[in-house]
């Protein structure tokens, strides 16, 4: 089914709010860091699929196809404003900076092991856990020459990265990730990260580094920042915090764009009254917000139209868009920590606003002069890179790489490598979706206020629906599937929606073997709702055997 967005000037306001839920989003976030690090399914790997409830899927497959401008009740505009929050969580995760870098964390994890899982199973019978396997370790494990001294490496890689991703996305675990015997500092976490993903590209993709920064030159930058003891690189330093992450950001972002697109379409008639009756600011859907408005000085707007909420999505679209390290030259390297994490990016940028409460009232037409003109104010200082200037920088990557020129030719045809598929697939979104927000950065800023009333057009139909997301359920049943997609081949949609998925399996497998004690688990029904727990196994060992050289069934469980 293909859906394209829908525009309407003015309805009756009536309100249905299972039509609003979107409890089965794309972002988790575990409340227990040992649950997180330890039960599979709060552990989960990203999985690129959009999730909407059986009356949301069709309220939408009852919807004209297209753009209109009138005769649709609210009830479907209702569920389709789910809908656009749910598209926009896909286009976090393939289109911003700190989104693209959480994503491609699982394939890093897999990459940056591969090597010495392959030798640890050539040098001992393969054990699991990994993790299981050090801690029973007898002596030092310090000797990279012994089996436990390689377990070691393979444990601190695996871990370096997911304290990456935890804290970025929700720094409120730093106690609980500071207390973690394996644990080093922020600085260690997201040099490993930011190095491993970028080294895991380039592998793939650019191997002469002609347009991805080279993490192999930081080594020693980073190493003097430890020996000096600055704060935040070395064992045992104090960690600061905020109290707003990736998650918060997030869900505020497609929240409030979710709430803008309401209010244009019913007219004007959507007020913060009938949003707080239905709770649709409660938790995590308002907190970015507030602090917001706590750190910019600012008081609650008088509507979602308002300028402040137009500013707060700017603000959401720059924190979680850092350049440094990636796509940029990472430069200075004492602000590495703040440079990319995006609670510090979002706290500074609000400060900004605090000194500048001009900014508040300058976007009024959700214009893309207005969004250059602020995004520069409130960039240039705090001397980080704008929006734009991160997608020019991606986007004359493609003019500079060859290997680049033939993975967009992939995304047009969709038809990708089997190398990497996973890298592949994701990396070609990034950039797709960079190409085109530097045409119209308002558009992916402010999708509300485009998608709806006198705003919406053709190419803003054609804009929404080349983003949307490629894999998604359907409303009767608990498999996922590859959305039909206009000029594309269905054999390649599907072929890359199978090869896709069997590696992802296997980057979860990979997770299990160094991580999680027991035998192997194989949930993977959200796959597919007709395969039984045999198929879904013998799927999983199957890649995981061609991958890795092993069965499953033959691992020592210890």
């Amino acid at each position: 089914m293909q859906q394209n967005s829908r525009g309407v000037k003015r309805l009756n306001v009536d309100w249905n709010i299972d039509l609003l839920d979107n409890s089965v989003g794309m972002i988790h976030s575990p409340v227990d860091l040992n649950a997180c690090l330890n039960a599979h399914g709060l552990y989960n790997f990203f999985q690129c699929v959009l999730r909407l409830s059986p009356e949301i899927h069709r309220k939408i497959a009852a919807m004209p196809e297209g753009i209109v401008t009138g005769g649709i009740d609210f009830d479907n505009i209702q569920a389709y404003s789910t809908y656009l929050h749910e598209t926009i969580h896909w286009w976090q995760h393939i289109g911003s900076t700190t989104g693209f870098m959480l994503s491609l964390s699982y394939p890093g994890q897999a990459h940056a092991n591969y090597a010495h899982l392959k030798e640890l199973t050539r040098r001992i019978w393969p054990k699991k856990s990994i993790l299981r396997f050090v801690e029973e370790a007898e002596g030092p494990v310090g000797n990279p020459e012994t089996p436990a001294g390689l377990a070691n490496i393979i444990v601190n890689n695996h871990f370096d990265i997911e304290f990456f991703r935890l804290l970025a996305k929700n720094p409120r675990l730093i106690r609980q990730i500071v207390e973690h015997p394996l644990f080093d500092c922020v600085g260690h976490s997201y040099q490993i990260a930011y190095g491993n993903i970028i080294l895991v590209l380039a592998s793939t993709l650019d191997q002469a580094f002609r347009v991805f920064p080279d993490p192999r030159s930081w080594v020693n930058e980073f190493a003097t920042l430890r020996t000096r003891k600055e704060q935040g690189y070395y064992w045992g330093s104090d960690v600061a915090i905020t109290q707003i992450g990736a998650d918060q950001i997030f869900e505020g972002q497609t929240r409030f764009a979710q709430l803008q697109y309401l209010y244009f379409a019913s007219g004007g008639k959507l007020a913060w009254d009938d949003v707080r009756s239905k709770g649709l600011l409660e938790g995590i859907y308002g907190e970015a917000f507030d602090s917001f408005l706590h750190l910019s000085e600012l008081d609650w707007p008088p509507r979602i139209d308002h300028p402040v909420v137009a500013l707060f999505l700017l603000v959401c679209d720059i924190a979680m868009n850092p350049g440094a390290g990636f796509p940029m030259p990472l430069r200075v390297f004492t602000t590495f920590i703040t440079d990319v994490d995006p609670g510090f990016r979002f706290f500074s940028l609000c400060r900004t606003i605090a000194r500048r409460p001009d900014l508040a009232r300058t976007i009024q037409q959700y214009s893309r002069a207005e969004y250059v003109e602020v995004s520069e104010a409130l960039t240039s200082p705090l001397l980080i890179d704008s929006p734009l200037a991160i997608a020019v920088t991606v986007d004359g990557w493609v003019s500079a790489n060859e290997a680049l020129r033939s993975l967009s030719a992939e995304y047009l045809s969709f038809d990708y490598s089997a190398v990497n598929l996973p890298v592949h697939f994701i990396f070609s979104h990034f950039l797709a979706f960079n190409k085109d927000k530097l045409l119209r950065p308002e558009f992916f800023c402010w999708p509300g206020a485009w998608m709806t009333g006198e705003r919406v057009s053709t190419e803003i139909g054609r804009l929404f629906d080349r983003h949307s997301a490629p894999f998604i359920d359907k409303a009767d049943d608990d498999g996922i599937y590859p959305r039909l997609m206009t000029g594309r081949s269905e054999t390649h949609i599907q072929a890359t929606f199978d090869n896709f998925y069997a590696v992802n399996v296997s980057y979860d497998m990979t997770r299990q073997w160094i991580a999680k004690a027991g035998p192997f688990e194989y949930d993977y029904r959200w796959l597919s709702s007709s395969g039984s727990h045999t198929d879904m196994k013998n799927f999983a060992d199957r890649h995981f055997e061609q991958i890795y050289g092993v069965h499953p069934d033959t691992f020592e469980i210890l």
